[in-house]
């Protein structure tokens, strides 16, 4: 029996379980870390590079997600068209919700505020967002598959990622582009992301805000003071992806920074310094978009 068919209070209590587990791991954790070294790790930081990486966030993962989710809502019906700021909005709004909520409460609000606001179907916008996690993956393992081509790269899981992600490229274009026919507006609209290849615009875009993160894991590394080989940055992000897969806390707390310690320590870094640059990482993506989601939903509706 999946999780989706069993009753409303035993799926509560496997989600507070799962989280129960992750937070055991993270303490067990904790308890070695010499919070004393962490703290010195962290006074030691160039807080230049950090504000840097923040601008460097805003700026290049607004454009790369907004734009990637833009290209995957343009074959589908809507009543008036969704513009850039129109779901860069909506996009803030939805991350600062799963900042402060549990169990990515956020996407609801993302298929609520589109469907209201611009008239677009809800099943369609959720095989939108299907859609656009299964562009997320693709985008992650080209990134790393070019990372495991760099001279010095030993990290054979960048390699075995990027195969995947080029083998899902193959598939997805020798697949016949047939159009929508009668179905309901999930399929319809998962068909139709095919059919006009809006997929590979999506992708594209995809892979711009894979690479920005990318460049803010190597920019926290540096103000952490922490040199390590840019394939180590790859696996580092996705570590963290792999991390994020866990049932979810609010804002991903504990769950990212273990994917980070993870790759971090196994990359030969202590687990203070790796610690550290997982703080200061989560930082640069949690408090841009949670004030800039508040100031989003504070907003009048147009």
């Amino acid at each position: 029996m999946t999780e989706a068919a069993l009753p409303s209070r035993p799926r509560w209590l496997l989600r507070v379980a799962a989280w129960l587990i992750a937070g055991a791991v993270v303490f067990v954790a904790a308890r070695r870390i010499d919070f004393g070294a962490l703290a010195s790790a962290l006074r030691g930081a160039s807080w230049g590079w950090v504000v840097l990486a923040a601008i460097v966030n805003v700026v290049g993962t607004t454009a790369g997600r907004v734009r990637r989710w833009q290209a995957l809502l343009e074959p589908i019906p809507h009543r008036q068209r969704a513009t850039f700021l129109d779901l860069a909005r909506v996009s803030y709004a939805s991350g600062a919700v799963n900042n402060l909520l549990p169990a990515r409460a956020g996407e609801a609000v993302r298929v609520i505020e589109v469907n209201r606001r611009l008239g677009y179907p809800a099943g369609a916008l959720i095989a939108a967002q299907l859609a656009e996690k299964g562009i997320e993956a693709i985008s992650l393992g080209l990134l790393c598959g070019l990372c495991a081509l760099l001279p010095g790269a030993s990290w054979p899981p960048l390699g075995a990622a990027g195969g995947v992600a080029a083998a899902a490229v193959v598939v997805l274009a020798i697949l016949p582009r047939s159009a929508p026919g009668p179905a309901g507006r999930f399929l319809q609209a998962l068909r139709a992301v095919h059919a006009e290849r809006s997929w590979v615009r999506g992708l594209l875009w995809s892979l711009l805000s894979d690479g920005v993160d990318l460049l803010l894991v190597g920019l926290c590394l540096r103000a952490l003071g922490i040199d390590v080989h840019p394939a180590v940055w790859a696996m580092v992000l996705l570590s963290i992806n792999l991390a994020l897969l866990l049932p979810a806390t609010p804002a991903n707390l504990g769950i990212l920074e273990a994917g980070a310690v993870v790759a971090l320590t196994a990359a030969g870094v202590a687990a203070e310094p790796a610690l550290a640059f997982a703080l200061v990482y989560h930082a640069v993506h949690l408090i841009p978009s949670t004030a800039l989601g508040v100031i989003s939903i504070s907003l009048p509706a147009r």
